[in-house]
This record gives structure tokens, C-alpha cells and sequence, in this order.
């Protein structure tokens, strides 16, 4: 049990002891008081006082008479109808850095398996279409729910989707074949910009000639039965395109396990539909076939279009079989943008009737875009990714050269693009997945304010201070720490574990991300306001760095669960 968890479980123990039998309080009963200086922990006696018909007050006052200091317990007092708990910074902070440096790594995390498999689907970027910003907080949303869950004692499969053969397939090839001419491609341009190109000429192309739309859908049908002379194209696009993907996911270091491919699915999902329409859950209405969810207030789940075309629902039906057939998973989440809401919660109405059992969870998010404005792959005014990456690794190069014009230039490298790459993910994360967000290039690389540079900082001062200590050793007792910025500084990292369950609780990495800044900023507090490496004692200066080196290896786990990698020095 984490130090914190046992400190209230105490205070409930007392709280029980104080009232009487008939009183059982939970943890969730606790809150924070809004000043420090009142305390650590506070019960509000709003609910006892409904029960027992007394002022909220005199039942407070009366708590507070009736216990007094005791194990992790300093102090205890009446604030109007709120009873405040004040913790013993020697034995609370005791076992918190106790527990931090036998854990290591490990603090934080669930010290029990749940026994539940998570599956997380996420990373579902098209083929013969660009990776670009927006995609980023799809993969650093998944990315980093799939290690909150891990460190929650969730067994999670983190797999990933890829759209192989939609209609902008079917565009791309026929603008490969009609509005192009000469080498594929063209000399000088990359594969990827290339498709990206002949997509957004496809689409325009298609918007102002019905003849083209037509070709295009035919195209399309030949591609789902695998036949026609474009097949050949599409094999070898699409393997320009899967190279291009991975080797981004592999530079994100996304942890995907098991890669499913739409044109994998094809024939499963026509024999689903089969079934649907034997079972008489698919219905016929004018050419197309659909699944009728009205009396859900879902309206009509469109299966199969009038031209014999699958759509996307259709295809993800097959999937959802084919991943419960792999894994048996209890839960499945769905790691999908907020415009897909509806046909997400059409899939799952669909699911449920087919008689699909295991909870299923669409993880929403708001999209991405930059000063510039919004995005489109049909008009080609997306934001590559790569182009995103040089810019911002650029942009951390300059200014980590400038600070440091001593270093040689891989090192200015090398801390530049984890720099970089610190400054995009906290900037995609730091946000809840329900808001937009634009992303500014310049607020996100700066070394103050809430931003991943920031926490990088943080940890590198960290990593100074245990230099410049030289020989002295970090102790990880908190016998002397009692000056309130160390104080408060013990009682954020006790409350670490605490914010690694709420953020994967309520699937928002966000507030691991503002856990982890107000974490950085109460050691901004103590590294100005107590002299760490003072001359009050060897005792004393142990313990301070101690506290030090527990902070380091708190922003490391909650870092490393964003996905962020650190540097010793900036």
C-alpha cells in the first residue's frame, strides 16, 4: 500500500473511531483543503450532519476534539464544518521516500495485476495519404493510455488499423492513372507527397466531373474483389505507404503490437453482412443495406452503399470479430476523433445486437490544427509530419545552441530533437482530449510556463544539484524536512500514484501532464526558497538531496509514461 493511501486509511480509521460504529467512510470522502496551511486532508461533515440532524460544525468540532496526533497524523483541526488533517512530514515523508527509492521505476504503479485484458486500438492513419499533425494526438492519445492502463495493473494490447483499401485508394490510383504522366514518381519527390498529390488532384477532379466519380467507384469495386488491372498499382503504393507509416511509428516508438489491414477484412465482412441480413438485423432500403437504430435515436447504420461498396462500419464489424477471436479481451477502447462519434456509437449498438458482450469504449478527441488553420488531405493543405518534425527540431537546435555553445554538435543534436519531441507530445497532451487545440510551435519548445522543454529543465537541474553534490550522499529520510516547501514538495510525491490512477481512470493523460508541471513547479519553490546544499549539517544536506533525487525519479516515471524521454543536461 502507497504511503498516502495508508496515511488516509488511518484518518478513516479515526474518523470511524470518533463517531461510532454506524459511521463508514470511504476514501472518496476525503478532499484537499483549498489553502496548505489548513492542512492535508479534510471530511467534510455535510453528510453526517444531514444524518445525525446537528450542525455540520459542532459535528466537526467535536471530530477534531476526539483524535489526536498518531502515526502519520500531526495534527488535526475544525474549520467550520470541515475537520482538517494535517500529516506528520517525518513519517509520511519517511515512507514516501522509502518507497520511492526501493521502487524505482516502479513507483506509481499497480502493485497487484487486475487480471483484465485491455485491448486499445488506435494509429489507424490511411495509406496513399500523408501523416500529419492532426494524427499526432491520435497516436500520443493511444500511446499514453496504453502505458497509464499497463502501470494500473491492466494487461493492454495496443493494435493498430489501417485503412488499405477506401475510396481514397480507389482516387489515388485513378489520379496516378489519369493525371499523371512520366516516372512514378516523379524524380525528386518522395512516394507519399507524391499519392498525397494525386489524391487532393483526384478529389477536385471528381467534384466538378460525374463521369470520373463514376470511374472512381468502379475502380473501387474492382479493388474490394481483387480484380482489375489496378491491382498491381495499389500493391505496390500501398507498400510505399506502409513503409512510410512504420517507419514514423517506429520513430514515435508507439508500442503497437498487432497490425489488422482493411483489405485483410474483406471477405469476412461480407459474409457478417450475410448474416446480419439472414438474422434480419441488416436491412434492404433503396439499393443500399443498413441497420436500422432508430429506436436507439441512432438513425441508420449504412452497411453496404447502392453501388455494392462496404462502408467503414461494415468493415469495422469484421474487425471487431477478428479481434475477439485473437485476443478475448474484456475491454476494448477505440481511440477515434470526436467526429466519428455517431458512427462509433452505431458500431457498438451494431455489436450489442450481434450479441458482442465485452465493454466497449470510444476514446474521444478534438482535432489538431496549427496557426496556419485547419487541415485537409482533399484540398492537400495538411501539415506533413515530417515537415512538423524538422521544423521543431530546427527551431530546439537553435536555441539549445545558443545555451550551450561549448557542446560539441551531436550533443547539440541529440538534446535538441528530444527537446523537440518533449514540446510536441506535452503540448498534444497537456490538453483534454475534448478540447481543440492549435498548436503553436514557439509556446511549446519554451523553457518556462506548462510545456515539455519545462519538465526536461526541471529534471536536468535535478541532475545538477546531485553533481554539484560531490560526494555526498542522498539520504531518503525526511527526519529534518520541515520547512513547508519541503513539506509540500513530500506530499505531491505521495499523491504521484494517485494521479497515474485518475489520468487512466478517466482516460484523460492530462492530468498526468498537470500533475507532472505543478510537480516541477513546488521544486522550483524548494530549489529557491531552502539552501540544499547548505552548511547546516551533513544530516540535513542528505536528506534535502534525497528529496532531490525523489523528485527526479518522479517526473521520470510520469515522463516516461507521456512517452517523453529525458536529458541530463540543457
Amino acid at each position: 500500500m502507497y504511503a498516502l493511501h495508508e496515511a488516509k486509511q488511518q484518518i478513516l480509521t479515526e474518523l470511524k473511531k470518533a463517531v461510532g460504529r454506524e459511521f463508514t467512510p470511504d476514501i472518496g470522502d476525503l478532499t484537499v483543503p483549498p489553502n496548505p496551511d489548513m492542512g492535508d486532508a479534510s471530511f467534510p461533515c455535510f453528510g453526517l450532519a444531514k444524518g445525525l440532524k446537528r450542525p455540520p460544525t459542532e459535528i466537526a468540532s467535536e471530530i477534531a476534539a476526539k483524535i489526536g496526533p498518531k502515526g502519520f497524523i500531526r495534527s488535526v483541526d475544525a474549520a467550520g464544518p470541515y475537520v482538517n488533517f494535517t500529516f506528520d512530514p517525518s513519517a509520511l515523508g519517511s515512507a514516501v521516500l522509502a518507497q520511492i527509492k526501493e521502487k524505482g521505476e516502479a513507483y506509481g504503479t499497480a502493485e497487484e495485476p487486475r487480471g483484465v485484458r485491455v485491448l486499445i486500438e488506435y494509429a489507424n492513419p490511411n495509406t496513399h495519404k500523408d501523416i500529419h499533425v492532426g494524427h499526432l494526438r491520435n497516436f500520443f492519445l493511444g500511446q499514453s493510455l496504453t502505458n497509464l492502463l499497463s502501470a494500473n495493473g491492466y494487461e493492454t494490447v495496443p493494435v493498430s488499423y489501417i485503412n488499405d483499401l477506401g475510396a481514397h485508394v480507389a482516387a489515388c490510383l485513378w489520379g496516378i492513372k489519369h493525371l499523371h504522366q512520366g516516372e512514378l514518381p516523379p524524380k525528386g519527390e518522395d512516394p507519399v507527397t507524391f499519392m498525397g498529390r494525386m489524391y487532393a488532384a483526384a478529389t477536385a477532379k471528381m467534384a466538378e466531373d460525374p463521369a470520373a466519380k463514376q470511374e472512381v467507384s468502379a475502380l473501387h469495386r474492382e479493388l474490394e474483389a481483387g480484380t482489375g488491372p489496378y491491382r498491381a498499382l495499389w500493391k505496390k503504393t500501398r507498400q510505399w505507404s506502409l513503409a512510410a507509416m512504420k517507419a514514423v511509428f517506429k520513430e514515435l516508438r508507439l508500442p503497437l503490437e498487432t497490425f489488422y489491414y482493411e483489405s485483410d477484412l474483406i471477405g469476412e465482412t461480407k459474409a457478417i453482412v450475410e448474416q446480419l441480413i439472414k438474422r434480419g438485423l441488416a436491412l434492404h432500403s433503396q439499393g443500399a443495406w443498413i441497420v436500422d437504430l432508430e429506436t436507439e435515436g441512432l438513425g441508420v447504420n449504412l452497411l453496404v452503399k447502392s453501388d455494392g461498396t462496404l462502408l467503414y462500419n461494415a468493415k469495422d464489424l469484421a474487425l471487431a470479430m477478428r479481434k475477439e477471436q485473437d485476443f478475448r479481451a474484456q475491454r476494448s477502447l477505440y481511440v477515434v476523433d470526436g467526429r466519428q462519434s455517431l458512427a462509433m456509437s452505431q458500431l457498438f449498438a451494431t455489436l450489442r445486437k450481434m450479441g458482442k458482450t465485452e465493454e466497449l469504449t470510444h476514446v474521444s478527441y478534438e482535432f489538431v490544427t496549427l496557426k496556419e488553420g485547419a487541415m485537409s488531405s482533399r484540398k492537400g493543405t495538411i501539415i506533413r509530419y515530417e515537415f512538423f518534425r524538422d521544423e521543431m527540431i530546427a527551431h530546439a537546435r537553435e536555441e539549445t545552441a545558443e545555451r550551450h555553445p561549448d557542446w560539441a554538435p551531436k550533443d547539440v543534436d541529440a538534446a535538441a530533437r528530444k527537446i523537440a519531441f518533449a514540446a510536441i507530445r506535452f503540448g498534444m497532451l497537456k490538453q483534454d482530449p475534448d478540447r481543440k487545440i492549435v498548436f503553436d510551435m514557439d509556446e511549446a519548445l519554451s523553457f518556462d510556463g506548462c510545456t515539455g522543454p519545462y519538465l526536461l529543465y526541471s529534471l536536468a537541474r535535478i541532475a545538477s544539484v546531485l553533481r554539484k553534490a560531490g560526494r555526498a550522499k542522498p539520504s531518503f529520510a525526511a527526519a529534518h524536512l520541515s520547512a513547508l516547501p519541503e513539506r509540500r514538495l513530500l506530499i505531491f510525491l505521495a499523491s504521484y500514484p494517485e494521479a497515474v490512477f485518475d489520468a487512466a481512470a478517466q482516460m484523460r493523460p492530462s492530468l498526468l501532464a498537470q500533475y507532472l508541471f505543478d510537480l516541477a513547479k513546488r521544486f522550483a519553490e524548494f530549489y529557491a526558497e531552502v539552501p540544499i546544499l547548505s552548511d547546516e549539517g551533513a544530516e540535513i544536506v542528505a536528506q534535502r538531496l534525497g528529496l532531490c533525487a525523489a523528485t527526479g525519479q518522479v517526473l521520470k516515471n510520469g515522463l516516461a509514461l507521456l512517452g517523453m524521454e529525458t536529458v541530463k543536461e540543457m
